[in-house]
């Protein structure tokens, strides 16, 4: 049995370049928990110069640029889990996308732990957007961000966008953030910041708080 080599450039299937970038970090307590704090960060890939099809991203730097965020506050790394996955259409603009979602393990969640957890995000997300190349930072409308937190949400704990109700909202002009809190039917709230990355809108953080509970009666019966 012969085989031929197979010419990339003339390929029916191919995964393209990669336009865009999702990068998903979320901690838990272990395994088997739910994710406590959730953070998101959408890019888009810049064209190279000269244009071209060539597929210039690279991966491994994106996973590099990922380790602070397994230490959260230990001098070892945690325990965590990775995937990746990339997807390419055929019609249209043919856009191609990356996305890779970490969850780490981190124990009791203290204070210290969360501040260094976030600090370990931060880090590794300008060190992404960094390799990615230069993101534009315009200010976002109240509209765009309101449904980039329901998205992030959503995205983060498997809700319905639109089934959850905006409790509270304030913007922060000066670093050109939002901050809400949703609420779901079933009564769980997420507080989400939009624009934490240095107010770069494509960066979302969500912290599922505790469940609100509903009822009919005050005081015993």
């Amino acid at each position: 049995m012969t085989s031929r080599a197979v010419d990339d450039s003339c390929s029916l299937l191919t995964l393209g370049r990669v336009d865009s970038v999702r990068v998903q970090v979320g901690y838990r307590a272990s395994p088997d928990k739910q994710v406590d704090r959730h953070y998101l960060l959408d890019l888009s890939v810049p064209e190279q110069d000269g244009g071209g099809d060539g597929d210039v991203l690279d991966e491994r730097r994106i996973l590099a640029a990922l380790e602070p965020v397994l230490y959260a506050g230990a001098d070892a790394r945690r325990h965590y889990s990775l995937h990746q996955h990339r997807w390419h259409t055929s019609w249209g603009a043919s856009p191609g996308a990356l996305e890779i979602g970490l969850l780490v393990s981190i124990g009791p969640r203290t204070t210290a732990v969360s501040e260094a957890s976030y600090d370990g995000v931060t880090r590794a997300f300008l060190d992404v957007m960094e390799v990615v190349g230069q993101q534009e930072r315009t200010p976002a409308s109240r509209e765009s961000a309101v449904q980039r937190a329901r998205d992030a949400a959503a995205t983060a704990y498997t809700v319905d966008p639109d089934a959850l109700s905006l409790r509270a909202e304030e913007h922060h002009p000066a670093d050109n953030s939002w901050t809400f809190t949703l609420r779901s039917t079933a009564g769980d709230e997420y507080d989400v910041v939009v624009g934490f990355i240095e107010g770069y809108a494509g960066s979302v953080s969500v912290r599922n708080a505790h469940r609100i509970e509903a009822s009919d009666s005050i005081g015993p019966e």
